[in-house]
């Protein structure tokens, strides 16, 4: 029977004492906070207490570069009002990754792998930075959905406002009947009902912006809110242009997202070919041998 190493003993002693340590002493405090978190969205929130209570034992400030970055990223995912909640969450996320990547580690040297001791410490740092980056990737996928979205509402509301009715109007015709889970309408109808709570149409708009935080976002919103000051029909001429502008701009999306697809698809048609092969030339190899 190998001994057991005492240092190794001793590194696995400390891991998991600061993990216990900080399980148990962020477990009362931060509780209310894991539990209003979703589930589907952060699988290990129930050991979030650990790294909300390392957090605040090391005083982090949240005010640095990165953390400008990742609030302006947050409040397109979330409610604004919020930002800083899911700020001290996604950092309370990654040092509970770091956390666990220890308390992996001690076990692992413990029964003498040291390789994979080391590897769980790294892996938990890569699961951290993911966290952190991780939010990249949600707003490129919800900008795609609102490009996506775009060139229909811009188009409704011309066709609305060619009917007869106001710009504002035409919006919130629009925002009552379309209002579902797509994100663009869902901003749009909560900047319907910021209007109708008596907040003005820069308030209401400012808003929309913000969540929907894109070029061509912006440019109709600036319309927009130039017609509700000034009116007259030049609205009608403006939004169609950018109408077309979008729709060329949703079918170039579209065509690279279908180039992107035949380039994922490549890899595994190479496999599968050779998959073939070794089926087609296996027997032969094998009679030959005989």
């Amino acid at each position: 029977m190998n001994e057991t190493n005492p240092i190794a003993a001793i590194y696995c002693l400390i891991c998991i004492l600061i993990f216990v340590v900080c399980y148990l002493g962020g477990k009362k405090r931060f509780l209310p906070r894991v539990a209003a978190l979703d589930k589907d969205e952060f699988g290990l929130k129930d050991f979030f207490p650990a790294g909300y209570y390392l957090m605040q034992k090391l005083k982090y400030k949240y005010n640095s570069p990165l953390d400008r970055t990742l609030r302006r990223q947050l409040k397109e995912l979330y409610d604004p009002e919020f930002t800083d909640f899911y700020l001290q969450t996604y950092w309370a996320a990654s040092a509970t990754y770091v956390l666990i990547g220890f308390f992996l580690s001690g076990l692992l040297a413990l029964s003498g792998q040291y390789s994979m001791s080391a590897a769980a410490v790294g892996f938990g740092f890569i699961l951290a930075y993911v966290g952190l980056t991780d939010l990249k990737s949600k707003i490129d996928k919800r900008h795609q959905r609102i490009s996506m979205d775009m060139p229909d509402l811009t188009n409704k509301i011309v066709i609305l406002s060619g009917a007869g009715m106001t710009l504002r109007g035409a919006i919130e015709k629009i925002a009552s009947e379309l209002s579902n889970d797509r994100p663009l309408y869902e901003e749009l109808s909560y900047a319907v009902r910021m209007m109708g709570r008596g907040n003005t149409p820069e308030e209401a708009f400012d808003r929309f912006t913000m969540r929907c935080n894109m070029p061509q976002v912006r440019r109709f919103v600036s319309v927009v809110l130039q017609n509700m000051h000034r009116g007259g029909d030049d609205v009608i001429l403006a939004l169609g242009e950018i109408g077309a502008e979008q729709w060329e701009e949703r079918k170039n999306a579209a065509r690279k997202f279908g180039e992107e697809a035949s380039t994922k698809m490549l890899f595994p048609m190479m496999l599968m070919l050779f998959a073939v092969i070794i089926l087609t030339v296996a027997p032969a190899v094998m009679s030959m041998n005989l």
